[in-house]
């Protein structure tokens, strides 16, 4: 098992010289994944107002409210029309999957844990089974994935009143899986809450949309994978997810010799 650590006085084992462009991939997943879900909820909104002013418009004999009233159907229809074909144009399929490896992805991102090791003074644990198999992976939706639930418990570990603050992104072999675990010694989750944060817009922490689990919860269907959440108040929260192996082992493309193979995920 390789172990690496980031720790908050900036010692770590460097993977890659460049920052992790975090809000670029953010940008993309949600202009693709939450999009579609806001205009839905939109046109949904707009479906009664339109239906009120065609029912108003059939019952008053006043030219000066039917007038507007055919106004509100004339920009409620526009509305909708227009959300239909934005929530279609948002729809884009994701990128073809390619042979990766979900330890060489977590190595990669080194950069990133350090600046999050640093400034939120915590300590990040990379726990990785040398026995990972390459995967048909989505690289840039497993890093959307990996920033987001990150993020997550280092928010989380902000209120826990401790100096021993440690985020555990480990690799482990299961039966017929390849699981990712994320884990954290926060402050944990109620049962209540672990069934409402796959909710849109549902959010712990007010500096949060509440979007980004919902962006995960694609990922991992994207991948044809399972999550199970597990917690225990004032102790731990871990996100166990589960990646199937394919039935063949995929053979993955040399890279030329000279080149960081880290840096090429």
């Amino acid at each position: 098992m390789k172990t690496i650590e980031f720790n908050s006085d900036g010692k770590s084992t460097a993977f890659s010289p460049d920052e992790i462009p975090a809000e670029e991939f953010q940008k993309n997943e949600i202009f693709r994944e939450i999009l579609p879900l806001v205009f839905h909820k939109m046109k949904n909104k707009l479906t009664p107002v339109l239906g009120y002013a065609q029912i108003l418009q059939s019952r008053s004999s006043d030219e000066f409210i039917i007038e507007r009233l055919r106004k509100i159907e004339k920009n409620a229809t526009e509305l909708t029309d227009a959300f239909n074909i934005l929530k279609d144009y948002f729809k884009a399929e994701p990128a073809p999957k390619q042979p990766g490896n979900i330890n060489l992805i977590l190595q990669a991102m080194g950069a990133h844990w350090q600046k999050v090791a640093n400034s939120e003074q915590i300590r990040i644990v990379l726990d990785l089974d040398p026995k990972a198999p390459v995967l048909w992976l989505d690289t840039a939706q497993l890093k959307i994935l990996l920033l987001n639930m990150v993020d997550n418990a280092a928010q989380a570990l902000k209120i826990k009143e401790t100096r021993d603050k440690e985020i555990r992104l480990a690799t482990r072999m299961e039966d017929n899986a390849l699981q990712l675990v994320i884990r954290d010694n926060g402050p944990g989750l109620s049962e209540e809450e672990i069934d409402e944060i796959w909710t849109p817009f549902y959010a712990k922490f007010p500096e949060h949309a509440g979007l980004g689990l919902v962006i995960c919860e694609k990922v991992i269907a994207n991948h044809a994978a399972v999550c199970l959440v597990s917690s225990s108040l004032g102790e731990f929260c871990q996100f166990e997810i589960s990646f199937p192996l394919p039935e063949k082992p995929i053979k993955k493309k040399k890279k030329s010799a000279g080149k960081n193979p880290c840096s090429q995920v």
